[in-house]
């Protein structure tokens, strides 16, 4: 079974945009070790109500793809203990949907694309990073 080890989201802010950064640490089982997986992300900002999804693209761009902030990575993990590192740059008007400080946070899964008997999705959140736009 696939789980995650750590989780963590940081950010840097530069004059127009916001980049997150996304690290995951995932143990994999020794007879998934080689296998094909589908690691995908997607950036959260947390609301009282109900938490929204972020998109590095504004609705009209994203003609066509359901969910446009949904990255999706292949991986074949070639030992039991993965580290993965990714970037995502956001211009600041996407990411700042309300008054105040804005609250993110990924929800991250992995996905065995081959899958043999005891392959089992991993699935986790990350800390929340805190983004004053």
């Amino acid at each position: 079974m696939a789980s995650f080890v750590s989780a963590n989201l940081s950010h840097e802010l530069s004059e127009n945009f916001v980049t997150f950064k996304l690290t995951t640490v995932i143990r994999f089982e020794p007879k998934e070790v080689g296998h094909r997986w589908l690691l995908q992300y997607q950036f959260m900002e947390e609301d009282p109500m109900a938490d929204d999804k972020l998109s590095p693209l504004r609705p009209a761009e994203s003609v066509g793809d359901v969910n446009p902030g949904l990255k999706r990575h292949y991986i074949i993990p070639s030992k039991e203990e993965v580290e993965l590192s990714y970037t995502e740059e956001f211009s600041k008007h996407l990411v700042d949907t309300e008054v105040g400080k804005e609250e993110v946070y990924a929800k991250v899964d992995v996905l065995p694309l081959e899958a043999p008997e005891g392959f089992v999705a991993g699935r986790t959140r990350t800390n929340i990073t805190v983004v004053d736009v």
